[in-house]
This record gives structure tokens, sequence and C-alpha cells, in this order.
């Protein structure tokens, strides 16, 4: 063998070595290799153990050429080609906004064994095997010959036009379906291009229109209780079939996509009888987010949810063409499944932490695991949704429930992130579009009397009991109170953890970009304008009323019913106890690890006059 073989057949054992150090670990331990690569477990594990036996094939594909290239000459340079298409392949996910910490490495690997291996290959191979400029010019020149040769045939010209021709209209129909854009929500007013415009999910965040259309009838037994869409909490305004918070987008298909106002539109009766009445900007505090997850992971687990079947239901509403049905059952039906039942894996870890219920959300934990890929610290993260209104004076206050953050941009970018925005999929001019309405977006009135003789009793004790940390422009508002002395349920602000930070720091993708972030040590103070519409209270929802807040906390209820939307004008809240709240509501019990009513003492040992002074006033603010 001559020394120009041996260094060939060096460099390819050296480049089996580094695929076997990524094989092995692959199949045998997947979750080491994910963490190491920062990427989600559950979805990847199946793909990175198929990926170590795939490299494992490619080590035995190449060992022929690492013992004796000179014996295999085609087979060598077939080995040279993959190193290049690797490169060639890293280079384009690079080009495409891939993780560059991960992917970078792979492609200097690749195209570094490219170069030396094309460096070495003549002379490892015999002289008649040898590769030159003269020879590959000739090759490129017999196959474009024999090209020629083929076209004089009329058979093969049929096929061709034939081929094209079907190819053109399959295209055409494929680009209609699925990648045609027609444009997007243009309300008629601000309040409008609030509630249904969007600010720019990605395909993986959007649930095509026909299938929600037809899965509340397909799945009945699945659904909370009877009332279709509706007994998820959405809210639904007068011949509207969509929600609140939805967007309607046709990118192909036509598809929904939550916006901001699907977790910040409340609604509040003033009795059974009466109808619902919209609160923009109000804390979403009748919605069940997870429940309506788990519903749509339930739906894509069922063995009855199948293409043919889906079709077949919504064929019963729609009249599908010949090839937008086809689409539809081999496309958009199993790609619907297949995202799911992977967020269903991406979010496994909901089931070890508490019920979130309704008006309550996990705020960072899917922001650390699904979009950082951290692993899984076992902290609990459960918020009561917060109101988003007056957001101009509140500029440079520091909010988000622990204080962590005091730019507006940034905390509205990295809310749409969480629930499935992308740097690439985000619409700026739109998101721009909501930020400028909720900067002067006002809390409605309180919508019942109001005794002003308490009220301005009750204003005293507000300006002397509450305003230093509650009122705008006091010193102390924005700002936080340590967890010792405000004594409320710490399991939040333990969620949110200085890695997170850091990691949030190192996030610069345009437009997204954090460098705002903070850890604290306590909870905001934040403002309390519209109060009356923001119940339950605390940072978890864990007391019903403005009256139970008041109370000391062994008096405070220890379990009562949270989502329902009858309001109680005295205790000042949503009545959370009861037939009708027992029935529609969520059983809330603060003995639940997230869910403690402890802390926040402050006025408890006001006299009951005082309070109701104080309450009466606060239903003004």
């Amino acid at each position: 063998m001559s020394t120009g073989a041996k260094w060939f057949g060096r460099v390819v054992w050296l480049g089996i070595i580094f695929n076997l150090c990524f094989a092995i670990p692959a199949i045998f331990a997947p979750d080491t290799v994910l963490a190491g690569l920062d990427l989600p477990p559950a979805a990847s594990m199946l793909w990175l153990q198929n990926v170590g036996m795939l490299l494992l094939t490619l080590c035995a594909f190449y060992s022929p050429s690492a013992v004796a290239p000179g014996k295999f000459p085609t087979h060598t340079k077939l080995v040279v080609l993959s190193r290049w298409i690797a490169a060639a392949f890293w280079f384009i996910l690079l080009r495409q906004s891939a993780p560059a910490e991960v992917v970078r490495p792979l492609l200097l690997t690749d195209l570094g064994l490219g170069i030396v291996l094309l460096l070495l290959l003549n002379s490892a191979l015999q002289p008649e095997d040898r590769v030159s400029l003269h020879g590959v010019f000739s090759a490129i020149v017999e196959f474009f010959a024999w090209l020629k040769s083929c076209w004089r045939s009329p058979f093969v010209k049929a096929v061709v036009a034939i081929v094209l021709v079907v190819g053109a209209l399959a295209g055409y129909g494929l680009w209609y379906y699925l990648l045609r854009a027609e444009p997007d929500f243009e309300g008629a007013n601000a309040e409008e291009h609030f509630k249904h415009a969007p600010i720019g999910l990605s395909t993986e965040s959007r649930l095509p229109y026909y299938i929600y259309q037809v899965l509340p009838t397909m799945f009945p037994d699945k659904m909370p209780r009877a009332g279709g869409w509706a007994s998820f909490g959405f809210v639904f305004e007068l011949g509207q079939d969509i929600p609140v918070g939805f967007s309607l987008r046709r990118i192909g298909y036509p598809a929904l996509e939550a916006n901001c106002s699907l977790c910040h539109t409340g609604q509040y009766r003033t009795s059974p009888a009466d109808a619902p009445k919209v609160i923009l900007g109000a804390p979403a505090h009748t919605i069940d987010l997870q429940a309506f997850q788990q519903f749509l992971y339930a739906c894509a687990g069922d063995p009855n949810f199948t293409a043919a079947n889906v079709v077949k239901a919504i064929k019963q509403v729609h009249q599908l063409g010949w090839f937008e049905g086809l689409v539809y059952q081999y496309m958009i039906i199993p790609v619907t499944k297949h995202g799911l039942l992977e967020q269903q894996m991406a979010n496994s870890w909901e089931a070890s932490r508490p019920i979130q219920g309704p008006g309550r959300v996990d705020t960072f934990n899917p922001t650390k695991f699904n979009v950082f890929h951290m692993p899984d610290d076992g902290t609990i993260g459960t918020v009561d949704l917060p109101q988003i209104w007056n957001q101009r004076p509140r500029e440079s206050l520091y909010l988000h429930w622990d204080g962590n953050n005091n730019n507006l941009q940034e905390r509205n970018y990295a809310a749409a992130m969480a629930v499935g925005a992308t740097p690439q999929s985000v619409i700026p001019a739109s998101f721009k579009e909501v930020t400028d309405f909720l900067l002067d977006l006002h809390p409605p009135a309180f919508p019942f009397p109001i005794d002003q003789a308490k009220a301005a009793r009750g204003k005293t004790l507000y300006d002397s009991k509450c305003a230093s940390c509650h009122a705008f422009g006091s010193p102390q508002t924005g700002q936080v109170t340590a967890i010792d002395a405000i004594g409320t349920d710490r399991h939040r602000l333990d969620s949110f953890t200085v890695a997170l930070v850091d990691k949030f720091h190192t996030f610069e993708t345009p437009p997204f970009k954090f460098d705002a972030y903070r850890k604290t040590n306590g909870y905001s103070n934040t403002p309390l304008d519209g109060v009356w519409a923001r119940a339950p209270y605390l940072h978890n929802g864990s007391v019903p009323t403005l009256w139970d807040l008041l109370l000391p906390v062994e008096q405070r209820p220890t379990v009562f019913y949270s989502g329902y939307d009858v309001y109680d004008p005295k205790n000042v809240g949503f009545i959370s106890s009861g037939p009708d709240a027992e029935r529609e509501g969520f059983r809330f019990q603060v003995d639940i690890p997230g869910n403690s009513n402890m802390g926040h003492t402050f006025g408890t040992d006001l006299k009951d006059d005082e309070k109701w002074d104080l309450i009466e006033y606060m239903k003004t603010l």
C-alpha cells in the first residue's frame, strides 16, 4: 500500500472514530446527548437513536476504504463525496438559522475531513483510477450525450411532457392549498385587531380551522362538559364561531392561531340570566388553557383520529375539492396529528405538576423546557393571568409577577415566544399595533352602584395603607417586595432561575432580544387600576375576593371554585361557591403546592367597617 493510501485510510479511520463517538452515546445514552446539545428530550429521543444507528451503518460503509482504499476506487470516491455532501447539508442548516453552537462544529468536522480526504484521494488510488479534471469533464459530456440520445425517442418526449404537466399541476395545487398566503386580518378598528389579528406564530402552533370545527362533534366525550368550545371558558361574541383570542389565517389552508387577547380578555355577568360582557385587557379568568391542550392531545391520540375519519367529518361541514381532500388526507391531517402528539411529549412535564385550572398558566417553565431546552427542575410556575391595560404608565416599572423585567417590548415578545412565535414567524407591524393599543387602553368602570360616602372614607385608608406600593407615581410601585416580607407562595419565584436569565441574555435573533431580565427575591408591587375585574387575587389566584384578601390568613377560603363569571359586587370578585359555581367552576384547593393563600396580610388588622370602606374605594380604581 502506498504512503498516500495509508494516510487516506488513517483519515477515514479518524472519521469513523468521530462517528462512533456520537453514534454510541446517541443509541445507548440519548438523554445525555440531548442535554449536551441543548435539544428537547422526548420528541427527539427516537430520532436521535435512529441517527446513531445510521452512523454505525455509515461506519461499516467507510471501512473498506479505511482498510484498502486502492482496492475499491469507486467506493473510495463515494466516501469523499459523502463528506462534502454532509458539509453542504450543515452549511444550509446554518444559513437557515439552525443553532450555530450545534451545527458549526459538525460543519467544520465534515468540511475539514472532506478537504483532507480530497487532497489525499489520488495518492490513495491506482494511476488508472485517479480523478482528473479531464476525466470529470469527459464524464459530464458523456452524461449529456446520453440524455440527448434519449431525447430523440418520441416515447421519452411524451413521458417527459406528461411528467412536467402533472408535476406543474400538482405543484400548483400544493402551493395553493399549503403555501398560498392571503392577506392577514385587517380589523376595522384597534379593538378588533387586538381580538382577532395575528401576531405571527409558527406553523406548528396553528390549528387547521376545518379540524377545529369538527373535533367537538367527533370527540364529545373528551370535552369537559356540554357546550362545545365554550366549555373551555373561551370568550365568544354574538354570531362568532371563533373565540376572542384567535386569528383565522389563510396560508394555503385556513388555520387558527392564538394572539395576545386569548389570555387577556375577561368577561362577567351581573346574574346567571345576564349575557356575558367582554372586558378587553382583563385577565382571562374563565379560560382553561391546560384543559384545552389536553383535549387536543386526547383527540390526536384517539384511534378514531384518522385522516379518513377527519376528512369524512370535514365533508359534513365543507365541500372539499378532490385535490384539496387529498392534501388534507395525506398532509394536513397527518401533520396536525403528529404535531399535537409532539407537543404532548414536549409538555409531558405538566403531568408532574398540580392542575392549573382556569385563569392560570405556567408562564416560564414552557420557555425553559421547550424553547431553551433546559432540564426539568421540578419547579411550579403557575400564576394567575394578569391584566395588560394601561401599559403606558407601566413602561418603566418592573413587572411580571416577580418584577423580573422592566422592558415592555421584551416582556411582550417573551410572552409571544412562549406560545409559539419565532423570530422568523412573528409579524412586527401587527405586534406593534397591539402594543400601541394597550398603551392607552383603560379598564372599564365598576359596573354596579358605588356608595360615595364610604368610598371617600376608604380613600383615606387606601392612601395611608396601600398607595405607597400600589399607586402610580409612588416610588415603591413597580418595585419588588422581598418574599420574606410579603410571605406569599414562593413557587413561582423559584421557577424563574438565574440559569433562565442567562439563557434569555444569550438569545439575540431579531426582533427577539432579551437584555433586561433579572432574578429577584420577591414579588412586584403592581398598580391596582381596574382591580375589580382582576379577581381572583394574589399572583397565583388563591384568594377569590378583595374581602377574603383583607381577612386573616386562617379565615380565608381554603376551597373555592374559580372560573365562574357571575360577579359578586359586595365582596368584589367572582362568585366562588354555591351550586352554579361548583357546576361551572374549578375546585381550587390552597393546600396543593403552588396554591397557597398565605401572605400579603396588609390591611387584615383593620376593623370590618374600615375594610368595607376600603373595598368601596377600590371599586373606583
